[in-house]
């Protein structure tokens, strides 16, 4: 009975993300020109919309890169294949159920030293580390623009969760500002906390075996070890040098996908950084492969701050997103094929 719940609620959080990406491409594509849209889509550079793949592609080899060197201290025979072939195909899967590639990837890198919790672990590190890196992005954007973009992240991000917490807030006597940093203090406290106790526990290597309470015990114990393995690692230059490089095709695919446009958006680097971190935050809402969360808010940017038509921006984000989701698709299969292969072997 208890299985049969979990997979109905499985299955209705996938149909709920589902029918929510579906709602948010409705939004981001009524009142679009069809017939405009793909004549302007067939005059496209598509030599621009090739190195964008190109980027994205060489994106995923940094990354298993990348990763690799936390799961090295664990377990130090980690191939750069597994570790690559694990990430793409796990991109696949978040094309059904949002992160549940996450959970994948584990299991093509997992062994006797490194256990599926720790190598989760990692993961989870490793997102954390690219959330860090969103918000010193935004940090610097807001330094050195603050005037052009200050606006679009006050008006178009900020303002609509402070109106969502107005109610409570007036009931509480308080102003909504005063909740939002809350919050975040919250948030920063809770993070410090977990920190602190996933690194006085990472020593620690319990039994899987026995009582309930002692295989979450186990759980959570080999999800801390993974999660400061940075703490192991060597290499940390090598680390932060291939988070630079990872960035850096980011940005390029935003700049490669400007570039393809058949009109001239006027539009440089810092404003390709700018559309990347608005991207990346879209990326953040958990609908299955990003549809249309990344659309709509990288649309309403490019009208809001540069008056660019609200339809030539949909084309841009269809242009930029569906090019790295066939990337995806592209690698995740070849990746899927040599595992299977090798298995055979």
């Amino acid at each position: 009975m208890r299985g049969m719940n979990d997979k109905t609620f499985k299955i209705l959080r996938t149909v709920f993300w589902t029918v929510l990406a579906l709602v948010l491409l409705w939004f981001s594509f009524r009142g679009v020109d069809w017939a405009e849209f793909w004549k302007v889509i067939r005059a496209s550079r598509w030599g621009y919309v090739l190195l964008a793949m190109a980027a994205g592609a060489l994106s995923f080899v940094f990354r298993a890169l990348r990763w690799r060197l936390l799961l090295l201290p664990d377990e130090p025979n980690t191939k750069v294949v597994s570790c690559y072939d694990g990430f793409t195909i796990g991109r696949l899967f978040n094309f059904v159920i949002p992160y549940f590639g996450e959970f994948v990837r584990c299991s093509y890198v997992q062994s006797r030293r490194l256990t599926y919790e720790r190598a989760l672990g990692t993961v989870a590190l490793e997102r954390a580390w690219d959330i860090l890196v969103l918000l010193l992005l935004i940090v610097v954007l807001l330094i050195f623009r603050g005037a052009q973009y200050g606006s679009f992240f006050i008006e178009k991000m900020l303002n609509p969760a402070v109106e969502r917490l107005q109610p409570l807030a007036s009931h509480l006597g308080i102003g909504p500002g005063w909740i939002i940093a809350a919050i975040i203090a919250l948030v920063l406290l809770i993070g410090w906390l977990i920190f602190a106790l996933m690194r006085r526990i990472a020593g620690v290597a319990p039994s899987s075996k026995g009582s309930f309470l002692s295989r979450l015990s186990f759980f959570f114990r080999g999800f801390g070890q993974g999660f400061v393995s940075v703490l192991k690692m060597k290499g940390k230059g090598w680390f932060v040098l291939l988070t630079a490089l990872l960035w850096l095709m980011f940005l390029l695919m935003s700049w490669f996908i400007i570039k393809a446009l058949p009109v001239d958006t006027g539009l440089g680097i810092v404003d390709a950084l700018f559309i990347m971190v608005v991207g990346s935050v879209a990326g953040v809402v958990p609908v299955p492969g990003g549809f249309g969360a990344f659309h709509y808010l990288v649309a309403l940017a490019l009208e809001t701050l540069y008056a660019i038509p609200f339809e030539t921006g949909i084309i841009f984000a269809t242009l930029s997103h569906e090019s790295q989701a066939v990337t995806t698709i592209i690698c995740g299969l070849l990746s899927y094929a040599h595992h299977t292969l090798k298995r055979r072997r």
